[in-house]
């Protein structure tokens, strides 16, 4: 719990499975935390093993994370409270599109990554 238990952390996680994605485009799929909790949750993703930070010599300087594979360890753990989320959304409030519940909620998965 200490390592996935942050707030924030499981989505952050959650928005990187597909590749490589860049720090500004990340805070905006998390939506709601301040650059600085992303910052801080990454950091400490990585001093965890979870990602990678990687600085791309471009002008301006960016700065891409992606997941480990001992990340991925940890996707099946989030995608089962994904799960569980969204039946106990369908449980509670009838009626309620567990799509739409997902992406307005803070939850692994709550956005959808752009294309």
């Amino acid at each position: 719990m200490r390592i996935l238990g942050g707030k924030w952390t499981g989505s952050i996680l959650w928005h990187v499975r597909d590749g490589p994605v860049r720090f500004n485009d990340l805070a905006r799929m998390v939506g709601g935390a301040s650059k600085k909790m992303i910052a801080d949750r990454l950091r400490h993703l990585e001093a965890h093993g979870l990602v990678t930070r990687q600085v791309m010599q471009t002008a301006p300087v960016t700065v891409q994370y992606q997941i480990t594979e001992h990340g991925r360890t940890a996707l099946g753990v989030l995608d089962t409270l994904r799960k569980w989320s969204e039946e106990r959304v369908q449980d509670t409030q009838p009626g309620v599109s567990t799509r739409a519940t997902a992406r307005s909620s803070n939850t692994p998965g709550s956005a959808e990554k752009p294309a």
